[in-house]
């Protein structure tokens, strides 16, 4: 119903030059200056509602490959080679390059389907445009050394974005040496052995500086499952013997710190002598389970209930077992000095369903500090609250996290409703939720056309997390947040007829310039797709 009282929402201008104006004179839409401290400037980012990746180019026409991501400053492109033994580094030079090529396209999209002469050199050119290979490293072999295949789910930059740290994998067919079982008794012995190598590439050089080598192991590598990094201090979490080894970089070399699991550290493991005496497959309490074990005894004590402290110390009681059995499955550093880690129950233990346990634990002082289960709340609002802690990554340019629940009002707005949706409550939405944690590292991406307060889109289409998501057979629209008129969309290739669950497709966007990329995969080929900022495009409503 119409209220004559009401005051009319105002719809700011979305000129280019408004915009540029807002930028330049350091004053926010609202009229309040910008302090020059600020690590958040409001109308940088309305810029981009201007400079927009308006049109859609698909099935370009590249080299054979596996387009990874762009370099944290948005001057290389990083892919895989087609036998995954080789690095590509391409230089970017820029949308401006392309410009030329496309100037007098005013639809949204150039099609697969469209064969004419000129969407055809379009789709042939664009890429030469954008592109052109610097250098090629080949990770093939040494002299007493086989590296096997890169992985190419994993990449991980250092020094923002100068290093970058790779990964190599072969299978292993030897037997687990009895000294790895001797040195690491609580050992995980239901997963395939393999040998890894990480290198350190730097990009400035275009070669491999350090190398480190793991062999006769398991780490989970696929998105950075079992690797995460902090500043310099980087943690890789071996599913196989139990233990978190901290590595540093220093002045581009790869300094081994120190091993926690077993003992707290290298200095007690040398305190500690290893019985000569035969495996009888008894896990005997390794330093962060006896420390977790103490954390929990001591909090049941510390509870001024007796009902309720009794009736804690009876579950403590019946699940012992599980503590002893439990395995670490995922880690990640919240800072140098502190760990988050997930315990899982292992798989033999049918009797216990769905088990978590989240330890913060501080390398420091070998202590733990808080121990969670799956169903806390209180761990679900620490999420909430702090979930720019946990995702720890930031723009390059501008300082910018990406959109999260602390730091956007429509994000957290968004997560209140999630909750308040879930059936069984707040503790039954603490289970669905808590497991996304811990957060691998650079996993991600701050693109500013992802900003909450600026656009509207369906998460479960595109979002800020790296990770595939399912093609839609509808374009992904983008709105403005504040006058909800269609800004761009996103056309994915259809023309191929699949069952819903074959249909995958990555977005891998530019830290700052109006052009994304996004790779399907339809059966065993890929389909290569450039969204990028056309002048002449018009935008129908």
């Amino acid at each position: 119903m119409w209220n004559p009282y009401k005051i009319p929402t105002r719809k700011y201008s979305q000129n280019l030059q408004h915009h540029l104006t807002d930028r330049e004179s350091g004053y926010k839409r609202r009229h309040i200056r910008s302090t020059p401290c600020s690590d958040y400037l409001y109308f940088e980012r309305e810029f981009h509602k201007s400079i927009l990746p308006n049109l859609t180019i698909q099935n370009v026409d590249r080299p054979l490959g596996f387009i990874r991501k762009f370099s944290p400053n948005g001057k290389l492109l990083l892919s895989f080679s087609n036998d995954k033994r080789s690095l590509e580094v391409w230089k970017y030079a820029g949308v401006g390059h392309a410009a030329e090529l496309f100037k007098n396209e005013q639809g949204e999209c150039i099609t697969a389907a469209d064969q004419s002469l000129e969407s055809l050199r379009i789709r042939q050119e664009v890429f030469k445009r954008l592109f052109t290979l610097r250098s090629r490293i080949h990770f093939g072999s040494s002299v007493t050394h086989t590296y096997g295949q890169l992985n190419r789910e994993f990449s991980i930059f250092l020094e923002n974005g100068r290093y970058v740290l790779l990964a190599a994998v072969t299978s292993s067919h030897d037997e687990l040496p009895f000294r790895i079982i001797f040195t690491y008794p609580d050992i995980y012995p239901d997963c395939s052995l393999c040998n890894y190598t990480f290198f350190l590439v730097d990009l400035e050089k275009d070669c491999v500086v350090d190398t480190l080598l793991y062999n006769k192991d398991h780490i989970m590598l696929s998105h950075h499952h079992g690797v995460s990094v902090y500043n310099h201090t980087i943690a890789i979490l071996s599913k196989l013997r139990q233990c978190i080894e901290v590595v540093e970089l220093v002045n581009g070399k790869l300094v081994r710190l120190q091993t926690i699991g077993p003992f707290a550290n290298d200095m007690d493991e040398a305190r500690v002598p290893i019985p000569d005496c035969v495996y009888m497959g008894a896990l005997p309490l390794t330093h962060l389970k006896q420390r977790i074990l103490a954390h929990i005894y001591t909090n049941i004590f510390k509870i001024e209930s007796a009902h309720l402290r009794k009736r804690k110390l009876l579950e403590f009681y019946k699940f012992f077992q599980t503590y002893e059995d439990m395995v670490i499955l995922k880690m990640q550093l919240l800072d140098v000095d502190h760990l988050l880690i997930r315990y899982e129950k292992r798989p033999r233990n049918v009797n216990v369903q769905d088990f978590k346990l989240y330890v913060f634990y501080c390398i420091s002082k070998c202590a733990v500090m808080r121990v969670f289960s799956r169903s806390s709340i209180e761990l679900l609002y620490l999420l909430r609250n702090f979930c720019d802690n946990f995702r720890n990554v930031r723009s390059l340019q501008s300082l910018d996290s990406s959109s999260s629940s602390s730091n956007n009002a429509y994000y957290r707005a968004a997560f209140n409703n999630a909750i308040a949706s879930v059936n069984g409550g707040v503790a039954e939405a603490a289970m669905r939720f808590n497991p996304t944690l811990p957060i691998s590292s650079q996993s991600f991406s701050t693109a500013q056309y992802l900003d909450y307060n600026l656009f509207c889109y369906d998460d479960q289409l595109i979002s800020a997390l790296e990770r595939p998501k399912l093609c839609s057979r509808e374009p992904i629209r983008f709105t403005d947040r504040d006058t909800n008129i269609t800004k761009f969309r996103l056309f994915l290739e259809t023309s191929v007829d699949l069952r819903p669950n074959h249909q995958l497709v990555t977005f891998i966007f530019h830290p700052f310039e109006p052009f994304i990329i996004s790779v399907q995969k339809l059966y065993t080929r890929y389909v290569t797709n450039f969204h990028i900022y056309n002048q002449s495009t018009i935008v129908t409503q």
